[in-house]
């Protein structure tokens, strides 16, 4: 969809305009429930103007738009499909908003915007809405998953951020707080007629209602300046991966990421993330209650551990260039759990026992996470497989797996897995469950979603490569997935749920790059192996460990298998001299640097190579081949 066509999809404005051109003739013609229809819809929108006009709309407009601001965001990314190299830079632009931050006695105002917009940003460049007021900004926490990010202004720039948006900081103490001064001049009652002194938005506590009036403020392409669409609330539902989202009919296009969403009061219900591909004014937000708790996570500092971001194999993975590395808030919480069955089934649900008891509600767990490797991932108690859950904090859950929105709102209802997306990680709840037909209340520590299958690039993926004989193995992930730029479904979609109870990865031959070395293996990809030389490694530094250190006889034997063909061997065969002789001449011809990824070498046989090896210079070339890392590790 063309940006222009986008810009002519103001639901609203079309509907006024149809309404202005009826002439009495057609009126007359329309059968009594139409003309009762369309004397409602002319009534709610005179009791919208009236809103408006109450509120004092050109003043409101006004508050509403000082603090938003343009995000202009210079990007590196790097690449999955040729995890050696990185992508072009690339420019790109989205919106944001000051909020208050007192945390932070120095510079307390913060601006928060989508993940998506300041992802892999090497510069961010924050633009007035009012005027040409430019300051740099950094990213100071992320949180992929949600989707969210907050930036702090950079030091350099705060006094000038303070002039351009009109923060009087000349009233601070001696001792230069500038918090008290920029407060002082936000909640300054003198101020409140003050068109020039910028206010900082609120956050609404609640969910807005159906068909409520919003107003979704940013910077979409096809235009330089602030633009505002109207729109109403159209449903209330949860993404993929179970997380509180709101749809409105409000036009949200590429910039206007990021940007708020007002409701008629002119709080901020949520933050405008996504549109639908190919449909009308399908437009996503994320609610101000998730945003509530990605900032109360950031205030309390809960920053997630390396360790539990990727795949378990340590501070290894992290890039070692990023020296001022974002923090990320913990992922989305789950119950550990493989998925839920509805109980709609009279015969599944007497099998049970809940027609004994008289339950009329409640989903049956299909299965638990194996946690025989990992115990950190529930202390205490956890749901079995052929349990029945009934409810969740003492909100009961509906036999088709949903829960009513709210108490006042028992008409809406929504799945029940909210109830646990929308807490944060380390929360216990309070499950109500039947097991073997004898009903228990358990308390459960929520943890991090941990995907076989990484999501999210540089939260719990990173581009990890091993090149022998041309042959590019690397573990799978979505990023990688992504960038085959195909809209057919994959075959390794059924693995994208799947929780890893450890530091388990899917290795999988991406590509192979051709040469005399691997002939009859030219144009294998999106292969899953299995084994190499009889040995089964889990993760790609098992992989590493294997080829410099284990490897006997004169043959390479990688095993790998179809998705959904397991008990089908598709073998690449190679001999070990040929592939130690092709190996320079195929990393040169591609312009590799090393024929792994550093963070593919685990600290254990980085340790032993420097023990083998003290001169540094030495050391790092060493790393460059498996001929030289293997005659390091040879040496006695």
């Amino acid at each position: 969809m063309s940006d222009e066509e986008s810009s002519q999809g103001d639901d609203t404005g079309g509907m006024f305009t149809t309404d202005a051109i009826l002439n009495d003739e057609v009126e007359a013609t329309m059968s009594d429930a139409a003309n009762a229809a369309l004397l409602q819809a002319r009534k709610r929108a005179k009791l919208s103007s009236k809103r408006s006009t109450k509120s004092g709309r050109s003043s409101s407009s006004s508050s509403r738009t000082r603090p938003v601001v343009k995000l202009m965001v210079t990007s590196v990314s790097r690449s999955y499909s040729e995890p050696w190299r990185r992508k072009p830079q690339r420019e790109s632009s989205g919106t944001g908003f000051l909020i208050s931050w007192g945390e932070d006695t120095q510079q307390p105002i913060r601006v928060i915007t989508n993940a998506h917009v300041v992802r892999n940003a090497t510069t961010v460049r924050a633009r007035a809405s009012f005027g040409p007021h430019v300051v740099s900004c950094q990213v100071e926490w992320l949180s992929l998953p949600l989707d969210l990010a907050l930036l702090r202004i950079t030091e350099g720039d705060w006094n000038d951020f303070c002039k351009g948006w009109s923060f009087d900081v000349a009233n601070g103490d001696g001792n230069n707080n500038a918090a008290a001064a920029v407060m002082k001049s936000v909640t300054d009652p003198a101020s409140n007629g003050n068109n020039n002194v910028t206010k900082l938005l609120t956050l609404s506590t609640g969910l807005p209602k159906l068909d409520e009036n919003v107003t979704c403020v940013g910077f979409p392409q096809g235009g330089t300046q602030i633009s505002v669409t109207r729109g109403v609330v159209s449903r209330i539902d949860v993404d993929s991966q179970y997380v509180l989202r709101i749809q409105i009919d409000a036009a949200i296009n590429p910039g206007n990421s990021g940007g708020p969403v007002f409701d008629e009061q002119g709080q901020v219900v949520g933050i405008a993330s996504s549109h639908l591909r190919g449909a009308g004014n399908i437009g996503y937000i994320i609610p101000s209650k998730i945003v509530s708790n990605f900032l109360q996570m950031c205030k309390d500092n809960d920053e997630v551990k390396v360790e539990d971001r990727f795949s378990g194999l340590g501070a290894l993975v992290v890039q070692e260039e990023s020296i001022e590395d974002s923090k990320h808030v913990p992922g989305i919480p789950n119950l550990a759990i493989l998925g839920s069955q509805t109980l709609e089934s009279k015969a599944l649900r007497h099998n049970l026992g809940l027609d004994e008891l008289d339950i009329l509600g409640g989903v049956r767990i299909v299965g638990s996470l194996n946690n025989n490797n990992n115990d950190s991932f529930h202390t205490g108690d956890r749901l079995d497989g052929d349990d029945v859950l009934l409810s969740i904090n003492g909100i009961p859950i509906g036999m088709d797996g949903t829960i009513q929105l709210s108490e006042t709102r028992p008409d809406e209802r929504i799945n029940f897995r909210s109830l646990v997306t929308c807490q944060r990680v380390g929360s216990k709840v309070t499950l109500d469950v039947l097991r073997k037909k004898e009903r228990k209340e358990l308390s459960v520590s929520l943890n991090m979603s941990r995907f076989l299958v990484p999501q999210y690039d540089d939260f719990d993926a990173i581009p990890l490569y091993v090149v022998v004989g041309g042959c590019v193995f690397t573990p799978l992930s979505l990023p990688l997935v992504s960038e085959k730029k195909s809209n057919k479904s994959t075959s390794f979609s059924r693995y994208y749920r799947d929780q890893r109870s450890g530091n388990e990865q899917m290795i999988v031959l991406s590509k192979v790059l051709n040469d005399e070395v691997n002939v009859g293996y030219h144009g294998w990809k999106n292969l899953v192996l299995k084994s190499v030389n009889g040995f089964e490694p889990k993760n790609i530094q098992e992989l590493v460990d294997v080829i410099v250190r284990k490897m006997e006889g004169e043959m390479m034997n990688f095993r790998c298998t179809v998705v959904g063909e397991q008990d089908a061997d598709y073998v690449i065969c190679m001999s070990e001299q040929e592939v130690i002789h092709s190996e320079n001449r195929v990393l040169q011809r591609h312009m590799i640097a090393s024929w792994c990824s550093m963070e593919a070498i685990s600290k254990e046989l980085r340790d032993e190579v420097e023990k083998n090896e003290p001169s540094e210079t030495k050391r790092r070339n060493a790393y460059h081949t498996m001929k030289d890392m293997r005659h390091v590790l040879e040496r006695v």
